[in-house]
């Protein structure tokens, strides 16, 4: 029977026999010049005889092969070993691939077989075998597919080009690195790694630290509260993947999932966020430095700056350098900044950095003494701005410029070209402004049309009278600044009607 089973020649040879149990019924062919026959007597002796002489059983055929895309991984795949038919074109489609003959479990089986040259673009069997996880992998270019590199990672794959796979050894996977436990305040700044895996708590809609930007989050933001927003975590938590960025020149702020974020300008540093437990392979990136701070002297005043908010560097001795100041932690922008800096304490006299944010005009600014710095009174002023001691200012909020300056003081007290008696006194209604004190002063005046009616006030221990249409009336103006639209003759008139 063995030249009927094509095993051997009608010469004789080797044969391997295997004993197995009878069957129901037996079906004769003729194969190789050799016909079987199926009879009851022949049935018992052929049952005697495969019990005495048992033929060869027919092996069944090979587990067939697993159809693959050019995205399959071996994630997909239920054995630990299998045989799997890749399609054509896999070197352009399909998933990435991570690493060089040894590959992440997540990457494209077929485009790593052409990488790793054991299939072409034009498709084929190739076996895949399961393997460990890797503390890194190292990516590189070969027949037309580039891999990537990629650190630590929890499970493998390696290829074997014969169609029979290897004995399949038991493995003990390592498990990914453990998550970072975060709080709803933990910033991408408290990371190690530049990709790192974080379990977020639950109730970060409304704890911890801000959030400044959208989809790509300033450094210093709370990543889970990013995460809600982002509409990768709900306000149960979970984990994410943080990946650190380089600083943005500016990010938007919006409302998502029940979190607003907020406008911020440039910043040394940002992140992003991935749904997968699986981060992105790090690229190596060149984080810009943060805008170098402004270079102020003891005048230089927030009108001088080109951003909203700025950080800036002041020199030594400004307590009694420089221009005036007017106002109590609101400034107007005509204010000297380093000296508003050291009457607000966030400076010495030995200079330093602080930030300046500009802000909407007032309708007046108290002075007081501070720290060797006395600062000066004003009423309405169409521009201010504040000071923060932190290096990070704060977000800017759109502010209504007003498009025309309006004039230095609102006050307006009414006087003829003459002067007649009854007619308002400077130095009176100086003090009434809030511009002199009793003891005297300097102070500019410039004559303005008249008005159709004038309120009275009290103010600073003056009563001033409530009148109607007049010819002419004065305001007070900025001994520092005179107004550029006077003429050369009509400042002289100013200062010479003040010192007069």
């Amino acid at each position: 029977s063995s030249p009927h089973a094509e095993i051997l020649g009608n010469n004789s040879g080797l044969v391997t026999v295997e004993k197995t149990f009878g069957q129901q019924s037996y079906t004769g062919s003729t194969r190789n010049g050799v016909t079987t026959i199926i009879e009851l007597g022949w049935i018992i002796c052929i049952l005697w005889f495969k019990t005495q002489f048992p033929k060869p059983p027919i092996v069944p055929t090979q587990k067939p092969s697993v159809q693959a895309t050019c995205s399959t991984t071996s994630r997909d795949l239920q054995d630990p070993i299998a045989l799997v038919q890749c399609p054509s074109d896999c070197t352009v489609n399909g998933r990435n691939v991570w690493g060089t003959d040894v590959y992440t479990d997540d990457s494209s089986i077929c485009k790593a077989a052409i990488h790793a040259g054991i299939l072409g673009n034009t498709g084929g069997l190739v076996t895949v075998e399961k393997s460990p996880g890797q503390q890194s992998y190292t990516g590189s270019t070969r027949n037309g597919v580039t891999t990537n590199n990629y650190g630590a990672w929890s499970g493998s794959f390696v290829f074997h080009a014969s169609s029979k796979p290897p004995t399949p050894k038991p493995t003990i996977v390592p498990t990914q690195k453990p998550p970072v436990q975060a709080t709803c305040s933990t910033t991408s700044r408290d990371l190690q790694d530049s990709i790192a895996l974080v379990q977020c708590p639950s109730d970060c809609t409304v704890n911890g630290r801000n959030v400044w930007g959208t989809d790509v989050y300033t450094d210093d933001s709370s990543i889970c509260k990013a995460a809600i927003h982002a509409g990768i975590l709900g306000n149960t938590g979970g984990l994410v993947t943080v990946e650190k960025s380089p600083g943005q020149q500016s990010y938007t702020g919006s409302t998502r999932n029940g979190v607003t974020t907020n406008n911020y300008g440039a910043w040394s540093g940002s992140f992003v966020l991935h749904a997968s437990s699986k981060p992105p392979t790090p690229k190596p990136t060149i984080v810009p430095t943060q805008k170098p701070p402004v270079q102020a002297t003891c005048s230089t005043t927030s009108r001088d700056l080109q951003d909203s908010i700025a950080l800036v560097q002041c020199p030594s001795d400004c307590t009694v350098s420089g221009r005036n100041v007017w106002g109590t932690d609101v400034y107007t922008d005509d204010s000297s900044f380093c000296k508003a800096a050291i009457h607000a304490g966030i400076l010495g006299n030995n200079g330093g950095l602080v930030t300046v944010e500009k802000t909407p005009g007032l309708s007046s600014y108290t002075g007081s003494t501070r720290n060797g710095v006395t600062t000066n009174y004003y009423g309405s002023w169409t521009g201010s701005f504040v000071l923060h001691c932190s290096s990070k200012p704060p977000t800017p909020k759109p502010t209504k410029i007003p498009t025309k300056k309006p004039p230095e003081y609102k006050i307006s007290y009414h006087l003829s070209p003459v002067l007649p008696h009854k007619d308002s006194s400077i130095c009176k209604a100086a003090i009434h402004a809030g511009i002199l004190e009793n003891d005297g002063g300097l102070v500019a005046v410039k004559k303005i049309p008249g008005q159709s009616s004038y309120s009275g006030s009290s103010r600073n221990g003056i009563t001033s009278n409530n009148y109607g249409s007049f010819s002419g009336s004065f305001i007070f103006h900025n001994l520092e600044e005179p107004e550029t639209t006077e003429s050369t003759d009509e400042q002289a008139q100013l200062i010479e009607l003040v010192l007069g």
